[in-house]
């Protein structure tokens, strides 16, 4: 996709790929699923710094894994970060082929091993509620599947999330396609609803108190 006022991160370009990561890692650590997972490792006594270090692996592995589709975007001013794709752009593959494929490279080259065997076991426990390539289901076709976002902290407030999903939308009212993405507590359900979301449903698990909301943004009719 061709967005504008948005830099599409190259695989080559390193240090947009260290930007993204390290928006991307420093953020989703307020993020409910990744807090809820890396509470896994609070049994060995793992302090945020090092959980810190471990979700930016998480998220090398993301930019890794979707720069080679055109999938991570930033803002030109660099104050946000937007890991989403158009489906057909793929090239036959999916979110969990390419995800697979990615075989969490970084975080197995950072993690110790029994960070990883509890990572992995809380992992397995959370499938419940880890619905993350439903959207080409509900679609049925082609659709935008976010993945993942952040705005830098010093910019918040300021419209930088808006002014990085804005030409997305653009590109699906254009298009005819949904916007898909999922969240895990009341404040970003509310934030995305207005943004246009609608709540498809959601996955519980009673293992958890946090859990899943599965969002969809229908196109929106473009003006005579």
């Amino acid at each position: 996709m061709e967005l504008a006022g948005l830099t599409t991160v190259s695989p080559t370009d390193s240090a947009l790929k260290n930007r993204a990561i390290a928006l991307l890692g420093d953020s989703f650590m307020e993020e409910m699923w990744f807090v809820t997972w890396l509470e896994a490792l609070d049994e060995i006594g793992v302090g945020e710094e090092r959980k810190r270090a471990l979700l930016h692996a998480v998220f090398a592995d993301d930019i890794d894994a979707f720069a080679p589709y055109g999938a991570i975007h930033m803002l030109d001013d660099m104050t946000a970060a937007v890991g989403g794709y158009r489906f057909s752009e793929l090239r036959g593959e999916t979110l969990t082929s390419i995800e697979e494929a990615q075989a969490g490279r970084n975080l197995l080259a950072r993690a110790t091993p029994e960070e990883l065997a509890l990572l992995e076991k809380r992992d397995q426990a959370m499938e419940a509620i880890s619905s993350f390539d439903w959207a080409r289901e509900h679609a049925g076709g082609d659709h935008i599947n976010f993945f993942a976002w952040a705005v830098d902290p010093e910019a918040r407030g300021k419209g930088s999330l808006r002014r990085a999903l804005t030409p997305f939308f653009a590109y699906a009212d254009e298009y005819g396609l949904n916007c898909y993405l999922e969240c895990y507590s009341d404040r970003l359900q509310s934030m995305y609803e207005h943004l246009g979301f609608e709540l498809v449903d959601e996955l519980h698990s009673p293992d958890f108190d946090v859990y899943e909301r599965r969002m969809v943004r229908y196109p929106r009719p473009l003006a005579a």
